[in-house]
């Protein structure tokens, strides 16, 4: 700790890890009485870092970033917002862009980098949302635009806790079994679904410049530190005719929705971190019951579709 000295902004927790972070980042548990906490598990830190990276192995363009790898760093280049060096799973670097504001640092900081140093200490990160529910929790995932946060606000609108939103991080016990920690503590929501659900309340804060998407607080969960039981894993897929409706996915099916949804697998993959990923979806598609839940997108029948959720869920209890 003494090598960030009076730069600290905060002590965190996140995915189970401890975090100094000399970035403030909101939306994490804090810890302040980081004088009497061990040496932490993550520090995150500014610092100055070069274009490129020593003995590099690949380089690989993924979306927005580049990134090249040397087989224990990552360093992540995202134009106009800074770099990102990734180290031995308990390092990140960040050198922002000067067109650069605090929200996108964040956003990417918390997004890409941290997804990667997960992979790097054995932690899969789920691109999904999560409620808790039943001593435990539930995720739902699903392909861009499914409506993963939608459906988490609307689902918190209802009185039930959403401890994830985007990212869940994910580890399997000694028995087989997931477990999953709550995340950062706001959903992302595209402005118009955030003025339908009545969203746009204090606190929010819009996430990129020149994105209508927005970073939406939400209450901080029961125990928002400790690991949770994942009970079960909706796919959320649009429904071809307007009908609302719940199908068991078993075997191949399950390992593929979960692996289509592990985050940023393609980067995962160019990096070497893809095998671990299957070892993973593989053993939790036997302990968690995987559904797809088909149902129709637009705003009107968003409560119908929390009533079969709802009542779904209640076999459970």
């Amino acid at each position: 700790m003494a090598e960030l000295g009076s730069q600290i902004a905060g002590v965190y927790r996140l995915a189970g890890l401890r975090i100094v972070s000399d970035l403030p980042l909101s939306g994490l548990p804090i810890r302040r009485d980081a004088s009497q906490e061990q040496l932490p598990n993550v520090v995150i830190r500014r610092a100055a870092i070069p274009e490129g990276l020593a003995a590099a192995t690949a380089m690989i363009t993924d979306g927005q970033c580049i990134g090249r790898y040397n087989g224990r760093e990552v360093l992540i280049d995202i134009p106009a917002t800074g770099r990102f060096l990734v180290r031995g799973g308990n390092e990140i670097l960040v050198d922002p862009a000067p067109s650069s504001n605090d929200n996108e640092i964040r956003a990417y900081l918390l997004g890409t980098a941290f997804g990667l140093l997960c992979y790097q200490r054995g932690i899969t990160p789920l691109h999904a949302a999560a409620i808790d529910f039943a001593g435990g929790c539930v995720a739902f995932v699903g392909e861009s635009g499914a409506g993963k946060s939608t459906l988490a606000a609307a689902l918190a609108r209802s009185g039930h806790q959403v401890i994830s939103d985007d990212l869940c991080f994910q580890q399997l016990d000694v028995r087989g079994g997931v477990w999953s920690w709550p995340g950062i503590g706001r959903i992302r929501l595209w402005e118009e679904a955030m003025y339908a659900l009545g969203c746009n309340g204090p606190g929010v804060e819009r996430e990129i410049h020149g994105y209508d998407k927005y970073f939406v607080p939400i209450r901080p969960p029961r125990n928002p530190i400790e690991s949770r039981r994942l009970h079960r894993v909706y796919q959320l897929h649009t429904a071809s005719d307007d009908a609302t409706k719940l199908t068991r996915l078993r075997g191949a099916a399950a390992v593929e929705v979960l692996m289509q949804n592990t985050y940023r697998l393609s980067l995962a993959q160019h990096l070497g971190y893809k095998p671990n990923a299957f070892i993973f979806c593989a053993a939790a598609a036997r302990d968690v019951p995987v559904f797809r839940f088909s149902r129709p997108l637009d705003f009107d029948a968003l409560s119908q579709s929390i009533q079969l959720l709802e009542n779904h869920l209640l076999d459970m209890c």
